[in-house]
């Protein structure tokens, strides 16, 4: 029972919830001399000296995943504490990149206008104060955001599921060097003072955390939810441990009364997912290639299982979908995604 027990939760994905490195405020002052290294806030817009304010943070994924893992969904949270800007705030968050620092500076009176930095603090000249530069002031970052985070004036907020955050943590555990973490901003062009005050690492509470799950070959997971039938929510699932050249079951539950379905692979997963009709997604990104797979019949209760061959490909990582023809206005009914890394 035990050995038994032990291949099953093997075979599950993984969910690590990792805490920030490091982080920092940068504060637009023309001779770079503000920080807040060591302060319990960060901070991010327009304050009322007009500076605008930018908040780095990093984390440390090759520490917290094991090497060789497949990254299937991160999620950055970060919790809001204090701002006189009642709309939500968009904030994007961009791959830094650039290795900046995290000195000793702690910034007075609540932290929104900074502290004189010290050294190997970021500002928003230096990435290491006083000797080190950013290329450009502000800090080097990829124009296109990773995320998008909508931040209320008190409150905790997660950026939602979707590839730009998965592919930056992919990249920090295959690629640890490449780890300089993210760049939160707002919009430069704003007007309006709208500066937010976030709990940063030092904080006694609420600390930045990056949710990631994760898969080790052989292990296997589920994505999103199917689409709603007249027997309930359509279902897939796998039983067993995704070995390359041996066999792993395939199940389905609640699909379509008495029809046939079929399932389709894919090398890549669309997280958010594309709505194919209310409650109803399609996980298998367009962008890539999709692979039919076999076509099988569903029972009056839309029940299937069979085994499936597992190819030899150690280390491959992919995702599967299924799709039954029903009675709907589009014609089919969705599964949930599964998604699977061979051992």
């Amino acid at each position: 029972m035990l050995v038994a027990l032990t291949a099953a939760l093997a075979a599950q994905a993984t969910t690590v919830v990792v805490q920030c490195a490091a982080d920092n405020t940068l504060y637009s002052n023309a001779q770079g001399v503000l920080s807040n290294g060591a302060g319990s806030g960060l901070f991010v817009g327009l304050n009322g000296l007009g500076l605008t304010l930018r908040t780095a943070m990093r984390f440390n994924v090759a520490a917290a995943v094991p090497a060789g893992a497949s990254i299937v969904s991160a999620r950055l949270t970060v919790r809001s504490n204090k701002s006189n800007y009642v709309p939500l705030l968009e904030v994007t968050a961009h791959r830094v990149l650039q290795a900046w620092g995290e000195g000793t500076s702690v910034a007075p009176s609540g932290g929104g206008y900074g502290a004189q930095a010290q050294p190997n603090d970021a500002t928003w000249l230096h990435t290491f104060y006083p000797n080190t530069f950013w290329t450009t002031p502000g800090g080097d970052f990829v124009a296109q955001p990773s995320t998008t985070l909508w931040l209320p004036a008190v409150g905790t907020v997660s950026s939602p599921h979707g590839p730009g955050m998965v592919a930056d943590a992919q990249l920090w555990l295959d690629q640890p060097s490449q780890n300089f973490g993210w760049l939160l901003k707002a919009d430069d062009a704003a007007a309006t003072v709208n500066a937010h005050r976030l709990s940063s690492r030092t904080a006694t509470s609420n600390r930045p955390t990056l949710t990631i799950t994760y898969l080790l070959p052989g292990q296997t997971s589920t994505w999103g939810t199917g689409c709603p039938t007249a027997n309930g929510t359509f279902t897939f699932g796998y039983v067993g441990t995704m070995t390359g050249g041996s066999t792993i079951q395939f199940t389905y539950q609640n699909g379509p009364p008495s029809t046939f379905a079929a399932n389709f692979f894919s090398l890549g997963l669309d997280h958010p997912g594309t709505v194919l009709q209310p409650n109803c997604s399609v996980y298998l990104p367009s962008t890539l290639e999709l692979i039919p797979g076999q076509v099988f019949p569903l029972d009056a209760a839309g029940a299937a299982s069979f085994t499936w061959p597992v190819p030899l490909i150690p280390g491959g990582y992919f995702v599967t979908q299924s799709a039954a023809l029903d009675s709907s206005p589009v014609g089919l009914a969705l599964t949930n995604a599964g998604v699977a890394k061979i051992l």
